[in-house]
């Protein structure tokens, strides 16, 4: 599993929107992710220029972002 902080520079409805989807445009020190997930409770609460972690998880060969509000201490380095 990886971790990278990153910036919002865009929160849009992805074009083939029909599971109430939400995409997020993060820019990493390793460069610029795009993240789309169900809209949940969650990720309901991030915005343009908030601060976040994406998580890299690799499930049969096929890799997942995960997105998180950034809190102060939250990643280990």
């Amino acid at each position: 599993m990886k971790e990278l902080i990153g910036k919002v520079i865009k929160v849009f409805i992805p074009n083939d929107d029909v599971d109430k989807k939400v995409a997020f445009q993060v820019s990493t020190e390793e460069g610029m992710y795009e993240v789309i997930e169900d809209q949940n409770e969650e990720n309901c609460n991030i915005y343009k220029d908030d601060i976040v972690i994406l998580t890299f998880h690799n499930i049969d060969e096929k890799e997942f972002i995960d997105i998180f509000l950034y809190e102060e201490g939250g990643l280990d380095e």
